[in-house]
C-alpha cells in the first residue's frame, strides 16, 4: 500500500478539504492558506510552500486540491512542480466565465502544469450554472447552496479515488 497525503491550497481547496474530512480518511491532510479554520490539518502558510514540498517527497501519491485563478492556483504551479518526485493527483476548480481576470489567470495556471503526465481533473464552476439555475437569474443564497453542493461532489471525487492510491 502507497502513503497518501491529500493537500489543500487557498479558499476553494479549503472548502472542498473541509468536506473530505468528513469522511474520517486514514491519510494525513495539509492545508496551505492564511486562515487555520480546519481540524486534525497540517497548516502551511504560502511562504512555506519549498518546506511543504521537502515534507511530501516522503509519499508514493500526493493529492491537491485548489480553486485556480487566485493565489491558492498559484501555490499550486509551484508546489506542483517541487513534486516532480512524486506520484501526483489535481482535483482543481476552474473559476467561473465571468470572473474574467481569475479565469485569464487560470488558463496560465493550467498551462503551467497540465501535460502528458497529469492526472486528475480540472472541473468548472460554470457546471453549477448548467446543472442548477434556470432562467439565468440566481439569488445570492442559491449560488451558495450550488457551491456547497459543488464542494461535497468534488470531496466525494476524492474520497472515491483515495483507497486507488494506497
Amino acid at each position: 500500500m502507497g502513503k497518501v497525503a491529500l493537500v489543500s491550497l487557498g479558499g476553494a481547496g479549503t472548502s472542498v478539504m473541509r468536506e473530505v474530512t468528513k469522511a474520517n480518511l486514514d491519510i494525513d491532510m495539509y492545508n496551505v492558506n492564511s486562515k487555520r479554520s480546519l481540524k486534525n490539518v497540517k497548516y502551511y502558510g504560502f511562504e512555506e510552500i519549498e518546506l511543504l514540498a521537502d515534507e511530501l517527497k516522503n509519499y508514493d501519491t500526493v493529492v491537491l486540491t485548489a480553486g485556480l485563478g487566485s493565489t491558492g492556483g498559484d501555490a499550486l504551479v509551484k508546489l506542483y512542480h517541487l513534486l516532480d518526485t512524486v506520484r501526483r493527483v489535481c482535483f482543481l476548480i476552474s473559476p467561473f466565465y465571468f470572473e474574467i481576470d481569475r479565469l485569464i489567470r487560470s488558463r496560465g495556471q493550467i498551462s503551467r502544469i497540465v501535460s502528458d503526465e497529469f492526472e486528475g481533473a480540472i472541473i468548472s464552476l460554470n457546471t453549477i450554472l448548467r446543472e442548477g439555475v434556470e432562467g439565468g437569474i440566481v439569488s445570492k443564497t442559491q449560488l451558495e447552496r450550488a457551491i456547497s453542493k459543488f464542494d461535497k461532489e468534488m470531496a466525494e471525487m476524492i474520497v472515491d479515488f483515495i483507497p486507488e492510491f494506497q
